[in-house]
């Protein structure tokens, strides 16, 4: 049976982007350009982003462990350039995941609830997803 992942209810308590990817993101700071939206800098970073990725997946299609477990900390350090670049502050994406993974867990409740009370081709789920099209 599956059961959800537990998100901590205080979001204090879930460890943040600065614990994740602290010493990192301090080094690319650092070393970062003052970057402009057409910085050849962050555009050389989004093709090696694309690189990698691209990597991943082959490393991923063919069973390569030690392949996926390096191109993906290309991935990281790639993305986390393009994130210094552009100014984007991990903390944000890192909410932004939170907030999608405590939804997901929600939803997953709401559509796995089970009410016996009522036989099984009466239950209704109004609420359950079918389309992930937005209005």
């Amino acid at each position: 049976m599956f059961r959800p992942r537990h998100t901590p209810s205080n979001p204090a308590e879930a460890p943040g982007a600065e614990h994740a990817l602290g010493r990192l993101l301090a080094r690319l700071h650092r070393a970062a350009p003052q970057a402009s939206q057409g910085n050849r800098a962050t555009r050389h970073s989004g093709c090696a982003f694309t690189c990698a990725a691209e990597q991943c997946v082959m490393d991923l299609m063919t069973d390569d462990h030690a392949g996926l477990v390096e191109h993906s900390a290309d991935v990281l350090t790639h993305l986390l350039q393009v994130w210094v670049a552009q100014g984007i502050d991990p903390e944000d994406v890192w909410t932004e995941i939170d907030r999608r993974t405590r939804m997901g867990n929600l939803l997953l409740a709401l559509n796995t609830a089970e009410r016996t009370s009522a036989p099984t081709r009466a239950r209704k789920r109004p609420w359950k997803i079918r389309t992930t099209k937005l209005p």
